[in-house]
């Protein structure tokens, strides 16, 4: 077993609230976080050092694969040469290269088992604050900087149109500007909506505090919002810090049959997983 195949699957924020700015810099937290089922595939080969390659999307030397093989590496003296098939949008909100560090980390464990589960953690969260979510997926309430993970269990499948603008959001020039304190957001009662499979309590207690400061940057995601909800979404929000925006659906056939209606560069129907 010399080359291991993992997915690595985009999250959604089906809420997400900032709470303050910590004295390391970070803002605190508190979301909740859902795998769907786009991705992207990272292929992990043994090496003595790091190597990545990808295609669909041109990536920076200094990129979330490399940052986590290379601590690996630091870990274990295993190193690892990479290769990444893109789809995942960048600058989407949809924890694209945190997915991608994740699986890499998944695939250099499968190949050598030299790491704990804790040192995994650890090196996770020094790639991203979305890495260790991105390593066990699923649902989570995400606290912290994203670090403090709850799973639970989902009541039924989510269904949901995912859509993105051409033009992204920079994550560190929204966080600069964003105005404290935000509107506060309640977790327990979408946790509860969604442990009962209500899809209606869902839509009314999903929320984002990052999407009014986002729309002011890029105007084009409250015009995908309005374009899900006049497609049937119960509800509408853009992911993360955006700009991808994803309407939830009562079902798969409904979700479907809306993508047509979606006028974006990027559209696609997704599923919770």
């Amino acid at each position: 077993m010399n080359i291991i195949e993992e997915l690595a699957f985009a999250k959604l924020n089906l809420t997400l609230g900032i709470l303050y700015k910590r004295q390391d810099g970070y803002h605190a937290i508190d979301t909740i976080m859902q795998t769907v089922s786009l991705f992207d595939r990272v292929y992990v080969e043994k090496s003595r050092t790091v190597e990545v390659t990808a295609t669909g999307m041109v990536l920076p030397p200094d990129n979330t694969m490399f940052r986590a093989a290379e601590l690996y590496r630091q870990e274990t003296g295993c190193g690892a040469r990479i290769r990444c098939e893109k789809r995942i949008p960048a600058e989407a909100g949809l924890g694209g290269g945190s997915a991608d560090a994740a699986a890499v980390l998944r695939a250099l464990q499968r190949l050598h088992r030299m790491c704990d589960d804790a040192a995994l953690r650890r090196i996770a969260l020094q790639v991203g604050a979305d890495v260790p979510f991105c390593l066990v997926g699923g649902t989570c309430r995400c606290e912290g900087v994203g670090e403090i993970l709850t799973p639970f269990a989902c009541g039924t499948k989510l269904h949901f149109v995912l859509c993105k603008p051409e033009r992204g959001v920079s994550t560190g020039a929204l966080f600069r500007a964003l105005p404290l304190p935000r509107p506060r957001v309640d977790t327990f009662r979408a946790m509860a909506a969604l442990g009962k499979g209500d899809l209606n309590a869902l839509a009314a207690a999903m929320q984002n505090v990052l999407e009014p400061p986002a729309i002011a940057l890029v105007p084009e995601i409250g015009v995908l919002k309005e374009q899900l909800l006049k497609a049937g979404a119960l509800a509408a929000q853009m992911s993360g810090s955006g700009s991808s925006v994803f309407g939830l659906f009562p079902d798969e056939s409904s979700a479907k049959a809306a993508v047509a209606c979606i006028d974006a560069p990027f559209v696609q129907y997704v599923s919770s997983l």
